[in-house]
């Protein structure tokens, strides 16, 4: 009996296909929000909240200005609401702009398959009632209106406060370019003010060598030093 026969005989097992290989992978639009959220180099814009189960957009206008465009190819933060909308995140504050899913969560990206898009629930209402989208589209333009007022009026108080600063500081140069006019026009104002310096010069001199007096005893070479510039007294050695 031919061995080699028998294992042709033998029926060989079918392959197995790999896991995961037809999944179907996240939509881009929760891919690059999620990669936005969790950039901490942004997080002064946007960033987690609640221990991770909610983000926050803390700066409306950066986000639309910059954040929407190097990822979305647009700026229109009503647009990106809609999205969220659709893909069942729900804003759970009604101060701030913060939203909630429970397959959007820190750390926990394999989850984002987990989100479906409701467009045909959505398509549906929209049918019945034409006009919940204007009114949720009135809605967010006057939230984005009163935080764009609310950012020109910090905008304004900035620009106030640094027009005192360069007001003080001009001020202060109008008053040494008179005080030098005024030492270069009066002879004797200029040799007062030079007198009034070695006065002062003088003094704490005179002070630092009390000073030296009380403490450790002055050098030789350093009392000569002062007598030779008029300070100071002769010391006995």
């Amino acid at each position: 009996m031919n061995p080699f026969q028998l294992q042709e005989d033998v029926p060989q097992p079918l392959p197995k296909p790999i896991e995961g290989l037809h999944e179907i992978g996240p939509p881009p639009f929760l891919i690059k929000t999620f990669e936005i959220v969790e950039d901490p180099n942004t997080n002064h814009i946007v960033s987690w909240n609640r221990g991770g189960a909610s983000f926050v957009v803390w700066d409306l206008h950066s986000f639309s200005t910059f954040l929407l465009p190097r990822h979305f190819k647009h700026s229109n933060f009503s647009s990106f609401i809609r999205q969220l909308n659709t893909y069942g995140f729900r804003k759970i504050e009604a101060e701030r702009w913060e939203f909630a899913n429970e397959g959007f969560l820190l750390g926990q990206r394999h989850l984002l398959k987990s989100i479906k898009r409701r467009a045909s629930s959505f398509a549906s209402s929209s049918i019945h009632d034409p006009c919940v989208e204007l009114r949720k589209e009135k809605h967010l333009l006057l939230m984005e209106l009163a935080s764009l007022r609310q950012q020109q009026q910090t905008t304004r108080c900035y620009i106030k406060a640094m027009e005192q600063r360069i007001e003080g500081a001009e001020k202060k140069q109008r008053q040494m370019m008179s005080f030098l006019a005024s030492a270069m026009q009066s002879p004797s104002f200029l040799y007062q003010l030079l007198k009034q310096r070695d006065m002062m010069r003088l003094k704490e001199i005179e002070v630092e060598v009390e000073e030296r007096e009380r403490g450790s005893p002055m050098s030789e070479l350093e009392a000569l030093a002062l007598e030779m510039q008029g300070y100071g007294k002769h010391r006995n050695v």
